[in-house]
């Protein structure tokens, strides 16, 4: 069920009707319903796996909580049910892809044979509410949860339907101190709209038509020119920001108009002044988890400079691998963990990454968006299930020919959507800026909305699926 969908939308505003028509007590109930609905839309068994997932982790917290309050070690605990979640996601995610690289390890026939006999549905969001379940656990042992969640609390934080699918990835101080009394007033009410509608822009005028427009050349790149292959670079980066950052946007908002405030995912990335900065304003929650629960658990800094390269580097490798069972994640997350480590080398030996000419410093900002857009080398082959070294061979045969081949289908329109990402990113970055137009959201959310309708009914229905779905 697509948030650009009709059976969302009915969904979504019978929800908001009951939902503040209905005593305090009761909210979470509708909450907790539509969310089972919403799940249950996908598959009935994806369903009841989801359910037993969350039931053996509450098991689990309930547990290391009575070893806490009698002062015993949860470690073991803690141990145990990682392994266990890890488990969980690694057989649905990365069942064939296991197989598949022992076979080409072996030539064993007998993997092969399994992996074709074997038909295994990737259940919706699991790497999303893995990593919020696992985040929880942690918590916990790290006394960072001092009380008891019930379990039908504990249910809603993991299924909340805006952020169930893609995230963000949530913490529980993000969400459960407003589960017994959301708030809403007209200013979040607005807010909430005026991301649904930034969210709606992002997606589909921006992501879906730059999409069509760039495909070609990714499935033959070719026969197409120099020139035309780099705009592709830069109008993925245009689609996969719009993508997922319009559905973040779309999420918070649906949030707010229930009354939570979800943290944010998307800070301005392409205005980064280094790859750093820029792993903390994209997909921000997914940077943090990493932080907080692998890279540090790892050693982070405390061995030194080059063991935190290194656990650094393993982090953006595992982070690819997260994204999906394909080699082409894995070398997307190694890609970004060299760059940062050529960047931490020059870091250690004094230069100055953020020049304070204005001219150098915008020239270096374009820099680290233009290394960012050529990632979409390995993105895209993991996102749309190609083959990355196909991709590179053919694209080899034809990048450095600046006058071979010929030109991208629309070139126009693709600088287009590559320049209102820029713009997007402007204010997302100086978000200063957007405060101050908030004194005039009377007069704006109509003509946004007006706005919104005449471009959909010009540049699309609406109807695509957002890329981080199938993560």
């Amino acid at each position: 069920m697509l948030f650009n969908s009709i059976p969302f939308l009915i969904l979504f505003l019978f929800t908001y009707l009951l939902y503040w028509n209905v005593d305090d007590k009761y909210k979470k109930y509708v909450i907790a319903g539509s969310s089972f609905l919403f799940y249950l839309y996908y598959d009935v068994l994806a369903t009841v796996h989801f359910f037993a997932v969350i039931l053996v982790n509450y098991y689990f917290s309930e547990k290391m909580f009575t070893l806490k309050q009698k002062g015993e070690d949860t470690g073991k605990l803690l141990k145990i049910i990682l392994i266990l979640n890890i488990i969980n996601l690694a057989f649905f995610k990365y069942f064939y892809f296991l197989l598949d690289s022992f076979f080409s390890l072996t030539h064993s026939q007998m993997f092969k044979d399994l992996s074709s006999s074997v038909n295994i549905i990737l259940p919706l969001a699991i790497s999303f509410y893995t990593f919020q379940l696992i985040a929880i656990q942690v918590d916990i042992h790290r006394n960072r949860i001092p009380e008891r969640i019930s379990f039908f609390d504990y249910t809603i934080f993991i299924i909340f339907f805006p952020q169930l699918i893609a995230g963000p990835i949530m913490r529980t101080s993000d969400f459960l101190p407003r589960l017994d009394k959301p708030v809403i007033t007209p200013d979040l009410m607005k807010s909430g709209l005026f991301l649904l509608i930034i969210g709606a822009f992002k997606k589909v005028v921006i992501a879906d038509n730059v999409g069509a427009l760039i495909s070609p050349v990714y499935m033959e790149p070719e026969k197409y020119h120099f020139i035309s292959i780099f705009i592709a670079f830069l109008g993925f980066a245009a689609q996969v920001y719009s993508d997922f950052s319009g559905y973040t946007d779309m999420a918070r908002g649906l949030a707010l108009l229930l009354g939570f405030e979800i943290p944010e995912n998307f800070r301005g990335p392409f205005y980064s002044a280094s790859f750093t900065e820029l792993w903390s304003r994209w997909h921000i929650t997914l940077s943090t988890w990493l932080r907080d629960y692998l890279y540090i658990p790892l050693g982070g800094n405390a061995k030194g400079f080059h063991m935190s390269n290194v656990n650094m580097f393993i982090t953006m490798v595992i982070g690819g691998l997260w994204h999906g069972a394909n080699l082409a994640f894995i070398l997307w997350g190694a890609y970004f963990g060299i760059l940062l480590w050529i960047e931490r080398l020059f870091l250690a030996k004094g230069y100055n990454l953020v020049p304070k000419n204005p001219i150098l410093n915008f020239t270096k900002r374009m820099f680290v968006f233009v290394l960012f857009s050529m990632s979409a080398i390995f993105f895209r082959s993991g996102a749309y299930g190609t083959d990355s070294t196909t991709f590179m061979y053919k694209l080899s045969s034809n990048f450095f020919g600046m006058n071979l081949g010929r030109g991208i289908a629309g070139r126009d329109e693709v600088i287009l959507y590559i320049v209102l990402t820029l713009i997007l990113n402007f204010f997302q970055y100086n978000s200063h800026i957007v405060e101050k137009w908030k004194k005039a959201q009377n007069i704006l959310l109509p003509m946004a909305s007006i706005l919104l309708f005449l471009l959909l009914s010009l540049f699309g229905d609406g109807g695509g699926d957002f890329i981080y779905f199938q993560f």
